[in-house]
């Protein structure tokens, strides 16, 4: 059988669903835009306060039955070798996006992100075995502040074929994001058949959704293109500070979300996700690190799954602000335990997803290799039990050299890339290098490999006139 890890029972899932749609029913949740306020009125929903959706629970059902399910979402890559399915459990890594800063690979300081760090980080991803979803790892701090999304979708789409998530501003964003997938694969038909952008829609806690965000999810629903609808209040400032509160609330919040998209388009791919987390109270800083975060993770994804949908949780972002001993406990622990229950895994960012550090990027990757290999089903039977080869080798003998050993090793044990497993002699021959030290010396190889571009000059002049276009016109300001 294969481990799985579990905070809420059946119950209590069911309870904590009851309660989210009592939210919904008495409480609702803000819509600030005419058009969803409209899809909601059209189906039944009382409106109150001018934008506050009271929400029946027949709606809520509705949608639930319309949305696909695991089994029937893929986050298309560019290239069909990239596809992600949810098709049983294989979690893989997923690059967060819109981190400010990064560690500069070369003086080894602290400074804001540049679009050219975004061309190297997104070529390193596209290279990763276990990363299944790149993105804007950062955003560019010397382009146009209204218009970063813009710049982000230009330059991860010309640099890598697997599938893309990032930010949409408003309905403009959405549909210039599409005419530059568009632009990649040849035609809007072809990008439509197999969409391999998906965008983020954050809710506003406490029970609310902002215009941008309500709008660009109407356009992507329109499409079909994937969201990623996540839920972030922090206990005690923007939800109660009980996690099952939190949970309540942050469901409640999803099944809003997911209501409106269904209205717009039954049948329009959602990934349920959240960044609920907890809050330092000596020093509030928010914590994505700490074991409240864990937990939040695992139930959220529990309550996820008894929809059938589509898990991402963001895992390893870490409080930690290098990459050391914290950072590595806080990997192993966070995303372990989420490991168990979601399917794609936000990561490699520090200082609570605000700093991107080049070796983290390898460092994630070795661990979800790590993880995989752990999660792995434990199979018993005639051919693990290895009876024969036990009874061959029989007292006092050795299995190095049985053919069993020899044909089973390389898949039975795991063997990283980068993790060290030498005796001290051997590491201390090989340079005494601590784990960043050796994830930066593959960050090095990687950058300053020949580059060969995924798309024609031609077809990256017309994505970079996109954003032109957008500058020019004042876009993500309205």
């Amino acid at each position: 059988m294969k481990p799985h890890v579990q905070f809420l029972s059946r119950e209590e899932i069911g309870r904590i669903h009851q309660a989210s749609l009592g939210i919904l029913k008495d409480v609702g949740m803000r819509f600030p835009a005419e058009e969803a306020l409209d899809f909601f009125r059209s189906a039944g929903a009382e409106i109150v306060n001018g934008d506050v959706v009271r929400v029946p629970e027949d709606l809520v059902e509705r949608a639930i039955a319309a949305v696909p399910k695991r089994n029937d979402v893929v986050l298309y890559g560019r290239d069909e070798k990239h596809d992600v399915d949810f098709k049983g459990h294989k979690p893989s890594l997923s690059c967060m996006t819109m981190a400010t800063s990064v560690i500069d690979p070369h003086s080894g300081k602290k400074r804001p992100a540049s679009n050219d760090d975004l061309v190297r980080l997104t070529r390193i991803a596209d290279k990763l075995e276990y990363v299944g979803v790149n993105g804007g790892l950062v955003t560019p701090q010397e382009v146009p502040g209204a218009t970063n999304d813009w710049y982000t979708w230009a330059t991860t789409i010309k640099n890598t074929t697997k599938h893309i998530t990032g930010g949409v501003y408003g309905y403009r964003g959405v549909r210039d994001a599409i005419e530059m997938g568009s632009l990649a694969v040849g035609s809007k038909e072809a990008f439509l058949k197999r969409p391999f952008i998906s965008g983020w829609v954050l809710t506003v806690p406490p029970l609310g959704c902002d215009t941008a965000s309500t709008e660009a999810m109407i356009e992507m629903n329109r499409h079909g293109i994937p969201i990623m609808l996540s839920s972030g209040p922090i206990l005690g400032t923007t939800s109660p500070v009980t996690i099952a509160g939190c949970l309540a609330q942050a469901h409640a919040e999803i099944l809003g979300c997911l209501v409106l998209s269904q209205l717009v388009n039954p049948g329009a791919p959602v990934v349920y996700t959240s960044f609920a987390r907890g809050m330092n109270m000596r020093t509030s800083n928010i914590s994505m690190g700490g074991p409240e975060f864990a937990v939040l993770k695992v139930a959220m994804s529990q309550l996820g799954l008894s929809l059938d949908l589509p898990i991402r949780m963001p895992s390893m972002l870490r409080d930690s602000k290098v990459l050391d001993a914290q950072a590595g406990f806080e990997t192993g622990m966070v995303g372990t335990l989420t490991s168990f229950m979601a399917d794609i895994m936000d990561s490699m960012q520090l200082d609570t997803d605000m700093v991107v550090d080049y070796p983290d990027l390898l460092f994630c990757n070795d661990c979800m290799a790590f993880i995989r290999h752990g999660l792995r089903e434990l199979v018993v039977d005639d051919h693990t039990l290895a009876l024969e080869p036990i009874a061959q080798v029989g007292p006092g003998g050795n299995f190095l050299s049985h053919q069993h050993t020899f044909k089973n090793f390389r898949t039975e044990l795991w063997h990283s890339d980068l993790f060290d497993h030498d005796n001290w002699e051997r590491w201390e021959s090989k340079g005494k290098k601590d784990i960043r030290t050796a994830a930066m010396d593959k960050v090095h190889a990687l950058i300053e490999a020949p580059v060969e571009p995924l798309l024609s000059p031609d077809v990256e002049a017309a994505i970079d006139s996109i954003v032109e276009r957008a500058d020019a016109d004042g876009a993500g300001e309205e």
